[in-house]
């Protein structure tokens, strides 16, 4: 029977990182506004993008992505469209001709965002709201039916500020 408790907790843990992106203006821990010390939530402003065909991207510091994020917490990126907020990978259709798709890496200490359109001919992107939102393991298990795609929820279940 505890076996079969850790494999799910695993299976949990390594669920969750498949969602993974992060930084801070909502940050929430031992000295945030909820106390919850599972999660570091904030957001960021682009700025000035580097073209790199056929894509733009920007690096951001976030100290939040820890080792311990990277081997076993989830790093998840939202990016804004009107006042909804969608889950990077992500993909809209601004017109009938294109496609603007929306990637990001994180790694130790940053992440990364990436801002490719369809037909190769992306234009500078301009300045984009991105939330990030980093979780510990602890706080992954603790909230194990949270739609992490979905930052409503991600929000409600970690009681995030924006």
């Amino acid at each position: 029977m505890k076996i079969i408790k850790l494999v799910t907790i695993g299976l949990l843990i390594a669920g969750a990182t498949t969602f993974s992106n992060c930084a801070k203006d909502g940050a929430v821990g031992p000295a945030g506004k909820n106390g919850n010390a599972n999660v570091v939530s904030s957001s960021i402003t682009s700025g000035s993008w580097t073209f790199v065909s056929p894509s733009w991207s920007q690096s951001f510091s976030y100290s939040a992505i820890t080792q311990d994020i990277l081997d076993n917490g989830a790093v998840l990126v939202y990016v804004a469209d009107g006042a909804n907020y969608f889950q990077l990978p992500y993909t809209f259709y601004p017109s009938s001709v294109y496609s603007r798709t929306y990637t990001y890496v994180h790694y130790l200490g940053g992440l990364k965002v990436y801002v490719t359109d369809s037909d190769l001919d992306t234009t500078e992107p301009g300045t984009l709201k991105f939330k990030v939102v980093v979780i510990e393991a602890s706080g992954l298990i603790k909230n194990p039916n949270v739609d992490l795609n979905n930052y409503q929820a991600v929000k409600k279940a970690f009681n995030l500020t924006d």
